[in-house]
């Protein structure tokens, strides 16, 4: 799965060259991710339960309660440390400080997993004062890290959901709000969770995040230089989400690496007021 997403990386760059430095730096992790097993845990799902909690609206797993493999995440954010502490001057002196701090202290892999599970922001804070990383670089690393761990349990658990009957803007497989949408060949609109990386069909005119309906506080912008791409925005909550129209492309790139190769529109979006 990893090395597809690195095949998908150049194909990606050929396309749009100003997102290569983004690009490789990810390409690097995804190679310190290439080699994980992470093992699975001993956890039933039983079909009559799933349907019952798709049809209340519960996702399979809460964020907090997935069975994630701590061992396999530790790993993993170890070999992201090593890399990156090859970094040039103060960057390279931030990460190999906080390689020395994780090593030194294994319990905090547990301490930093939960807070990220758990959306624990005071204990987050707590690891970046004693490892010098700021929260935003911990909690992408962080879940980063896991990424093996949550692709093994939605291929072993997520293929049992009906996500044709969840109407909801979070994820049904572990209760995550989206970070992008697409459009398909139909034009059916689908989102992406940002935190698992599963998808699901969701109405094109209907805001995930306050199910606002009102087509007059509905609305989207774009960038005038590139086709397929644009930003949904909701003025009743204020948010917004950016979409990827897939019938103005010739290909299709996981959302993952489109969310990267997008930034761009996310600064647009918050200098435009939207969150």
């Amino acid at each position: 799965m990893f090395s597809s997403l690195s095949n998908h990386i150049e194909q990606l760059i050929r396309q749009r060259p100003y997102c290569e430095d983004i690009l490789r730096s990810y390409d690097a992790l995804l190679s310190a991710m290439s080699s994980e097993e992470p093992e699975l845990p001993d956890v039933i799902t039983e079909n009559r339960l799933q349907q019952v909690k798709v049809a209340e609206g519960f996702p399979l797993f809460q964020k907090e309660d997935l069975p994630v493999d701590s061992g396999s995440g530790a790993n993993v954010f170890l070999r992201f440390l090593e890399h990156l502490r090859l970094s040039e001057g103060e960057e390279g002196k931030k990460f190999e400080k906080a390689l020395t701090v994780f090593q030194e202290i294994p319990t905090l892999f547990k301490e930093l997993f939960e807070a990220i599970l758990k959306g624990d922001r005071e204990a987050l804070d707590s690891i970046s004062d004693r490892t010098g990383l700021e929260n935003e670089r911990l909690d992408f690393l962080a879940t980063t890290a896991l990424k093996p761990s949550l692709y093994a349990l939605r291929t072993a658990f997520s293929r049992e959901l009906d996500k044709t009957v969840w109407d909801h803007g979070y994820c049904p497989f572990c209760g995550s709000g989206p970070d992008m949408a697409y459009l398909d060949k139909t034009g059916k609109r689908h989102l992406h969770c940002g935190f698992c990386g599963e998808e699901w069909p969701y109405p094109r005119l209907n805001c995930p995040f306050c199910r606002n309906d009102d087509h007059g506080t509905l609305g989207y912008f774009h960038s005038d230089d590139e086709k397929g791409f644009r930003v949904d925005f909701c003025r009743k909550c204020e948010r917004y989400i950016k979409t990827v129209d897939r019938r103005l492309l010739e290909s299709e790139t996981p959302m993952e690496l489109e969310n990267l190769a997008t930034l761009h529109l996310d600064i647009i979006a918050n200098k435009e007021g939207f969150k």
